[in-house]
């Protein structure tokens, strides 16, 4: 499938959710509380104008410079981060409703509730919502602004060699360059990774989120990394919707190690780890499958194996090969709460550390955003992970 045709399903099925969630919205803030004349005028303008505000973006990307298009992303985003707040609390709130209409109707028995009342509650119901989404949406916000913070995990690998006792591998992951990412959040990234002094630094996926030709510039400082043993890519689902192939070769351009289904070794002496990459898991729709045989095939055994990839997932594929450690991202802990507990749904990994069979597995949970410039219940991360 090629990203076009991905693109265009993608806002299809994104806009008919947005229709729905909106309406849902109207109802509660517009209908349900009895507004009327001018001020149901207002609202019901105001929640059809924000239904586009976060599909502009997108729409506009090739036709104005990213100067413009990403601050009508961060304030689109901003809106989706509010809507899919209104949308939980309300959620929350119709089931107490249908819980005290059920007690009312088992206590005195088919009585219908006053409408009156019912509006009232309604109206009251609104108001909470309002300062409840605007609170969250502070913090969050503010959250979501301060720099990542610095997890140090220590990994113990029973089959690690002496001379890579103490290796530091510096992991970022769902940088998300273009979508609520800029050059100086990316510098701001490189600067912290650099001050850590890692041995190693791992991207895993989801660097980039936008056209190679109109952003090519906001990547530059990802040049600055420094680690003793190199700086090592995998992609993610992000690099194919943007254009792989485009991305590629300007990310390798900056002294990156690409690893495409593919292994290196790192020396110290005569001890030596296997460091592995597989493309992201559903890349296979772009014509770039994960190929986990060509990465982790006919390692000998009690060889240390670390694999880089994108989606947690990869580690339930991985199994059979056993690699010691598997590094992922994609998952974002959740970003916000309390949507961590739907994208388990996805996968059971959200972040932190794991283990599967024979394998640890460690899941960062985002170094910077997507979609909404906000944080609740998570934090953006850098992950210093010491080997012992």
């Amino acid at each position: 499938m090629s990203a076009a045709v991905f693109f265009l399903r993608f806002i299809a099925v994104v806009s008919l959710v947005l229709a729905g969630a909106h309406y849902y919205l109207w109802r509660r803030l517009v209908k349900d509380t009895g507004l009327s004349g001018r001020a149901r005028s207002a609202g019901t303008a105001a929640l059809v104008t924000l239904f586009f505000l976060p599909l502009l973006p997108r729409l506009l990307e090739r036709h104005l410079p990213y100067a413009y298009t990403f601050h009508i992303s961060w304030l689109g985003y901003l809106w989706l981060g509010m809507l899919l707040l209104f949308f939980v609390f309300f959620l929350c709130a119709d089931a107490l409703k249908i819980l005290a209409l059920a007690g009312r109707l088992l206590l005195r028995g088919c009585a219908k509730p006053d409408p009156a009342c019912w509006q009232q509650l309604s109206r009251l119901t609104a108001a909470a919502g309002l300062l409840v989404v605007l609170t969250a949406t502070a913090f969050g916000v503010k959250k979501g602004a301060e720099p990542p913070a610095v997890h140090r995990v220590e990994i113990s690998l029973n089959q690690l060699p002496a001379a890579f006792k103490g290796f530091k591998i510096v992991q970022i992951s769902d940088v998300h360059i273009g979508e609520m990412t800029t050059a100086a959040g990316l510098a701001e990234i490189v600067a912290i990774v650099n001050r850590l002094q890692p041995d190693m630094v791992a991207i895993t996926g989801d660097l980039v989120d936008g056209h190679a030709a109109q952003l090519r510039g906001e990547l530059a400082p990802l040049g600055g990394l420094r680690a003793k043993e190199g700086v090592f890519f995998v992609t993610g689902n992000h690099e194919y919707y943007s254009g792989a192939e485009d991305w590629l070769p300007e990310i390798e351009r900056l002294g990156v190690r690409i690893l495409r289904n593919e292994r290196t070794e790192l020396r110290r002496g005569g001890d030596s780890v296997v460091i592995a990459g597989v493309n992201d898991h559903k890349a296979g729709r772009f014509g770039d499958a994960p190929d986990y045989e060509r990465a982790l095939g006919g390692i000998a055994p009690g060889r240390t194996v670390i694999l880089l990839a994108h989606q947690p997932a990869a580690a339930q594929k991985a199994a059979v090969w056993q690699p010691d450690l598997v590094l992922s991202g994609h998952m974002h802990g959740g970003q916000i709460w309390p949507f961590k507990y739907f994208v388990l749904l996805q996968q059971p990994y959200i972040r932190g550390l794991y283990r599967e069979g024979g394998t640890q597995l460690y899941v960062n949970q985002g170094t910077a955003t997507w979609g909404p410039p906000m944080r609740v219940g998570t934090e953006k991360e850098i992950t210093e992970l010491i080997l012992k």
